[in-house]
């Protein structure tokens, strides 16, 4: 074994100097990534309060569209085409960091609202319901994708908040029979 020594020594030395050139390489990557990661984060919880207003701002203008008759078909158009032209150059600045797939769904969630007013009975309401139903899952997906949907859980479960009153609970319960509801027309 003293006849190795010799060589084992500088060999564990090589190999240490190898090993903690490796660590400290992981180590530096990973602080550069927690000191960008809240700008990132703030950047895009920005972009995405702004995706919220636009959406917001967006559904104004369709319910004005859907609502009013004193538009012509040309004006219902030329309104809600504004309107999807603001959500297209709001989702193109900001797609550093929006999520492509919602990005897509926000730009084609005002297109055809134009049609809605003019529409039969029967055709306004399935339109109508396809549009809200849009609205929401944006709205939901941009919460989900933002990271506030689940910090917002995780502030739930630490906190345990007792949020109760005659209004929330007739509000939980017919949002459980919409639910049902239409749960049972999906599966049946």
């Amino acid at each position: 074994m003293n006849e190795y020594f010799p060589i084992f020594a500088p060999v564990i030395g090589i190999v240490g100097v190898v090993v903690g050139v490796l660590l400290n390489e992981f180590m530096r990557r990973r602080n550069r990534r927690e000191i960008y990661a809240p700008k990132i984060f703030e950047k895009r919880l920005a972009a995405y309060e702004g995706l919220i207003e636009q959406i917001h701002q967006g559904s104004k203008v369709a319910n004005e569209v859907i609502e009013r008759d004193d538009f012509t078909e040309e004006q219902r158009h030329d309104v809600i085409g504004t309107v999807v032209h603001g959500m297209a150059e709001f989702t193109e600045k900001n797609r550093l960091y929006l999520n492509e797939d919602l990005t897509v769904h926000c730009m084609a969630l005002f297109m055809g609202v134009e049609d809605i007013h003019d529409a039969s009975e029967e055709d306004r309401q399935e339109l109508l319901e396809h549009y809200r139903q849009m609205r929401k899952d944006a709205l939901r997906m941009a919460a989900e994708d933002s990271g506030v949907a689940e910090i917002n859980r995780l502030f739930n479960a630490i906190n345990k908040p007792k949020i109760d009153g005659a209004l929330i609970r007739y509000f939980r319960e017919v949002k459980r029979e919409a639910t049902r509801g239409r749960s049972g027309a999906n599966g049946g």
